[in-house]
């Protein structure tokens, strides 16, 4: 068995740190469970759990005195960082093509917004602001729904991690709304059919 993660291990720090950068930024996190095993687990004690969140979507806040709670309780593993979808923050899923074309596009190079990945994974996931609409109209890319929580670096899925390929500080902390994203990929949509 792996001895416990001290409260003051670089692991710790680390996610502790992006918890509060994102609460920072307004964002709402949660703690999530770690994968081990197959699974996802409690990474305090590496027991199996049936959530990848250990607290309930209605628990993310962006509160640091709960942050900092969350992510200092000991154990064999630093909590994964996740935020949630809803009223401060949306999300696209966009497939790896369309996610270029969209990287490449003058408008985006000049109005940058987060954009995240996990690795080996074909998608994209573009981090705007609202308003957000319900859906787009694409095969390539598709609104998350409100309350859809999304890992958040350092996060990783077992030794597959979650990396920014457009940071919060590369965007100038500056997100595009879920209108305008939907407006580039129809636009550019149109330019490839």
């Amino acid at each position: 068995m792996e001895s416990s993660i001290a409260p003051g291990s670089p692991a710790r720090r680390d996610n502790l740190q992006a918890a509060l950068d994102y609460a920072a930024l307004g964002w709402p996190v949660v703690p999530g469970a770690v994968w081990h095993g197959g699974r996802f687990a409690d990474p305090v004690d590496e027991r199996p759990v049936t959530s990848p969140l250990l607290q309930p979507v209605e628990a993310s806040t962006s509160g640091t005195e709960l942050v900092r709670q969350w992510w200092s309780t000991p154990g064999l593993h630093a909590p994964n960082v996740f935020t949630v979808t809803g009223d401060r923050l949306g999300a696209f899923a966009v497939f790896d093509s369309l996610a270029e074309a969209i990287g490449k596009d003058p408008w985006f190079t000049a109005r940058r917004t987060p954009v995240l990945a996990v690795q080996g994974m074909p998608l994209a996931y573009f981090l705007v602001r609202p308003p957000v609409p319900e859906f787009v109209l694409s095969d390539e890319a598709r609104v998350l729904p409100d309350r859809t929580p999304i890992p958040l670096p350092p996060s990783a899925l077992g030794r597959t991690a979650v990396i920014w390929l457009i940071t919060p500080a590369e965007a100038r902390d500056d997100i595009a709304t879920g209108d305008e994203l939907a407006d580039l990929i129809h636009l550019l949509e149109r330019r490839i059919a």
